[in-house]
């Protein structure tokens, strides 16, 4: 067969493959796609003529032995296609190649889902066209836990199941477990752990914030308010209430009882209630500021830790860069070892902090040093005129500790106090700043001791999807899954013709 004869039969093949591409991504039939289809119709016919009217009638052994191996060859690639295909359908491996690992869960989602010991259902109703995104993150969540189940469902399809679960619009997510139910209106990675957590909790857990002492209004708005943080500590699926310790005991139900920046003394007999509440397992969070009373720190050398009467200033200038002084110290030295700043390497900042320092006796205590400040650093003991500097023979010399961990095991559980030099960290002004906010909120997790929850939050992050028209979407396919396989194929129907020289 001569060689024009073969051009014009690729050629044909080449033009009726392009005209129905065509159609399939422009939906419509115009007077270039019949050309076109024309043109393929006559190629592809003229070949089909000549090669059955010219080709031999007997094929030479060689050529049969060429097809049989090359049948041999296409029938062990797709016993290999199909062994991979198997395996991969039992063995998972995904990456996330997105900027910002925009589908990775984070570390407090992963240990929260590995050690998942109950069964979660999750139920979302979608549009058949929106299921997608849904089910993106869905599978991440499947994927790392074999307690928990999704499905999707087209609320337009079953009716009965809107009403069933009291979904009232499109995209809600129901997150069920031992008869508990929670529901989100906004698929996010912070929503749906908060939602898993509180169905799978036995019990809720108060933090108790005292007032009376001129302490830290917790639904403040203002820069030195701390609503902010109470947001947060609400979205950990924790209940906040407030508490006068003259008018009411501390209840039963107590997880967490926070004392934040009291300006006043304490009432005869309040600290002692809170010693007692302690010696029955208690969790204290203690927030002093470097203008405390003398009864806090008498309060907390009781547990083996000095409370200096000094403000913590720092060298360096790294307050500056926030709109302060050397007033606000910078951290970057936390304790590895500890399970509210293991891992921790995120700078934190303490405007105006005291400094605390564990006694060389602790007795059954157990003091952990949270936080250090630098080296070139020191805590100030004369700060009201304004003027600082390090006086050798009066102030203490850097690092400094800024927050302890005290803890001892008791017959009927343990106590834990948190203390911390500082209050303005958490306070609305610079709880978002750097680790702020994750320390504070490590330190409630481990208070309600629930480690599990202890890490990094999942943070904010941009969504730059590649958006794909209906036709994008469909010359990619072409592209990718029919024309390059073409391509290979045709090439190797022109070599076995050239080989056997048709």
């Amino acid at each position: 067969m001569k060689r024009l004869d073969k051009i014009i039969g690729f050629g044909g093949v080449i033009f009726l493959l392009a005209a129905f591409i065509l159609f399939s991504i422009l939906n419509i039939w115009n007077w270039q796609n019949w050309l076109i289809l024309a043109l393929g119709i006559t190629g592809s016919s003229y070949f089909a003529f000549l090669y059955y009217t010219k080709r031999e009638k007997n094929i030479s052994q060689q050529s049969l032995k060429e097809g049989t191996n090359a049948l041999i060859q296409v029938v062990v690639m797709l016993i290999i296609v199909g062994m991979v295909a198997f395996i991969s359908t039992r063995q998972h491996f995904r990456k996330d190649l997105t900027k910002n690992s925009l589908y990775s869960l984070s570390d407090q989602t992963t240990k929260i889902l590995k050690g998942l010991n109950k069964n979660v259902e999750i139920i979302g109703f979608y549009k058949n066209a929106e299921q997608s995104a849904a089910k993106d993150i869905l599978d991440e969540y499947r994927f790392r836990s074999k307690n928990l189940t999704y499905s999707l469902i087209d609320p337009d399809e079953k009716p009965e199941m809107t009403k069933k679960y009291d979904v009232t619009k499109y995209n809600t997510i129901v997150v069920e477990s031992n008869n508990k139910r929670e529901m989100i209106d906004q698929l996010n990675e912070s929503n749906l752990t908060k939602a898993i957590i509180k169905v799978t909790r036995d019990m809720d857990k108060v933090v108790y914030f005292t007032t009376g002492h001129g302490e830290i209004f917790i639904n403040d708005d203002t820069p030195q308010g701390f609503s902010t943080a109470i947001k947060a500590i609400k979205k950990e699926n924790y209940l906040v209430r407030e508490i006068n310790l003259i008018r009411k005991p501390i209840p039963d139900s107590c997880t967490i009882l926070a004392i934040i920046s009291p300006k006043a003394s304490f009432f005869p007999g309040e600290l002692d209630s809170v010693s007692v509440f302690l010696e029955n397992g208690g969790k204290l969070l203690l927030m002093v500021d470097s203008e405390h009373q003398n009864d806090i720190a008498d309060f907390i050398a009781k547990y083996h830790v000095t409370l200096g009467k000094d403000m913590v200033i720092d060298a360096s200038g790294v307050g500056q860069l926030f709109g302060a002084g050397p007033g606000m110290p910078l951290v970057t030295t936390y304790d590895q070892t500890h399970p509210i700043t293991k891992g921790f390497n995120i700078m934190s900042f303490y405007p105006y902090a005291s400094s605390l320092t564990p006694e060389s006796d602790i007795g059954d205590y157990k003091i952990s040093e949270l936080l250090k400040t630098s080296d070139n650093s020191w805590a100030e003991t004369e700060f009201s005129s304004g003027q600082v500097d390090y006086n050798p023979g009066k102030d203490k010399k850097g690092p400094i500790t800024l927050a302890v961990i005290i803890e001892k095991t008791l017959a009927n559980g343990k106590q834990i106090l948190a203390v911390f030099g500082d209050s303005d960290f958490a306070n609305n002004g610079y709880f978002k700043n750097q680790g702020n906010s994750n320390l504070f909120l490590n330190t409630i997790n481990y208070l309600a001791e629930d480690e599990d929850a202890i890490s990094i939050r999942p943070k904010e992050i941009d969504d730059n999807r590649l958006t794909l028209t209906q036709a994008n979407v469909k010359s990619l396919f072409y592209l990718v899954v029919i024309a390059i396989p073409l391509l290979v194929i045709v090439l190797g129907v022109f070599i076995f013709f050239k080989r056997n020289r048709v």
